[in-house]
């Protein structure tokens, strides 16, 4: 029977494949020794040099004839051997029964493993096929949100930047109309910014970053929005400089998306929390907030491709902040309870400051 895993691995794996099985099983049949160890050995040779002739057709032709030519290929070598087996033995036709069924069980037995190879193949194909057809239908799904997020503030600026032509226009009408202009071509950069950073979260150029530095800046830029929706912060302060590996411009990308969700979190007001914890190799920011929460099936979808909580977020925000937290070898947990409010963990390894 050894000779069926010769021919499948090499009409399914092609010179390689076979030639390791062809070595393996000589070997193995040396270590048996008995009468029969060179005609094997020659036999399994001669086998593995036809299948090299014939396996490119194999792997071009239909089922139907891939399992006839297996079959040809396992029944003729089975049959070489009858000559010299009964010139071995005496009561020849003793063993005759004996030979049908060692026959039988190498045609069925090459029909089942090509069968069940088959059958991998397929479901491989299948599961790859649909891989593809998840990847094109989330381009789709970004290419559609994105150019909903971009186009509502450009439409919004084409339309202030209009009536700035307006002769009737005053002064603090034209600077209130500048001022939207400016804040709707900021948002749709905001989306951009995030897109970009999605498609290449990896860490380009490394740096060293002190992890509390990159708050507080984070917080200066988030602090105007939060002034506008009453919502205090307190920062408590840590003594000691802790020192992580990343790129600036994707950890404050990453900050400030969490930061501006717990400042949406919270429409009339709160308080939003940081602190700093050394946790032997590593550092863990805890950022909190008393907003509206979210339930446990909310939190596991948090980061997954276009889901947001929120009734008209596209989700880019927190896929930057998963993918971001990854590339820098970090980790992020989420603990929420509805009408409590949410804590982001976010553990980074420490460095040293080079």
């Amino acid at each position: 029977m050894r000779h069926i895993v010769l021919i499948v691995g090499t009409l399914t794996g092609g010179p390689i494949a076979g030639g390791s099985i062809l070595v393996v099983l000589n070997i193995y049949r040396l270590l048996l020794g008995g009468i029969g160890v060179f005609p094997s050995l020659i036999g399994s040779v001669l086998l593995f040099i036809v299948l090299l002739l014939t396996y490119k057709f194999f792997n071009r032709t239909s089922n139907r004839i891939k399992i006839t030519l297996a079959i040809i290929y396992s029944l003729t070598y089975g049959f070489s051997w009858i000559p010299f087996f009964l010139s071995k033995v005496t009561n020849k036709t003793d063993y005759i029964p004996h030979i049908i069924v060692y026959e039988l069980c190498s045609m069925l037995g090459t029909i089942l493993i090509l069968y069940l190879l088959h059958i991998l193949q397929t479901q491989v194909r299948l599961q790859n096929e649909l891989i593809n057809a998840e990847k094109f239908h989330l381009i789709g799904e970004m290419a559609a949100s994105i150019s909903h997020e971009i186009r509502n503030p450009l439409t919004s600026t084409k339309g202030f930047l209009q009536l700035l032509q307006s002769d009737t226009c005053t002064e603090q009408e034209r600077k209130l109309y500048i001022d939207i202009a400016i804040n709707g071509i900021e948002q749709a950069n905001h989306v951009l910014t995030d897109y970009l950073t999605f498609a290449k979260p990896s860490i380009e150029k490394e740096q060293t970053l002190q992890l509390e530095e990159e708050l507080l800046h984070a917080l200066s830029l988030i602090t105007p929005l939060a002034n506008l929706t009453n919502v205090r912060t307190h920062y408590i302060k840590q003594s000691t400089s802790f020192f992580i590996a990343g790129e600036k411009q994707k950890l404050n990308q990453c900050l400030l998306n969490i930061l501006k969700n717990c400042i949406e979190a919270m429409p009339k007001g709160g308080d939003l929390y940081f602190t700093l914890v050394p946790d032997h190799k590593h550092i863990q920011l805890y950022i909190k907030d008393t907003g509206v929460g979210m339930d446990s099936e909310q939190v596991k979808r948090l980061g997954s491709p276009f889901y947001s909580t929120k009734e008209k977020g596209t989700g880019l925000g927190m896929m930057v902040v998963f993918s971001v937290v990854q590339a820098m070898n970090g980790k992020i947990d989420i603990i929420s309870e509805k009408g409590i409010g949410t804590t982001f963990l976010l553990t980074f390894p420490l460095i040293q400051k080079t």
